[in-house]
């Protein structure tokens, strides 16, 4: 089974790591994968 989640994130940077804040709407949805291996694509847009 594949589940793909397509969303805007915010990069921060706390205590030295850098984390991929995605908005409230999907922190549920991503919580339910806690400690399963995921893949992430990263689209930086340019202006």
């Amino acid at each position: 089974m594949v589940s793909v989640y397509v969303f805007e994130a915010r990069v921060v940077k706390t205590s030295g790591k850098y984390l991929i804040y995605p908005p409230k709407a999907y922190q549920e949805k991503l919580k339910k994968l806690h400690g399963r291996k995921v893949k992430v694509i990263v689209v930086e847009e340019s202006n």
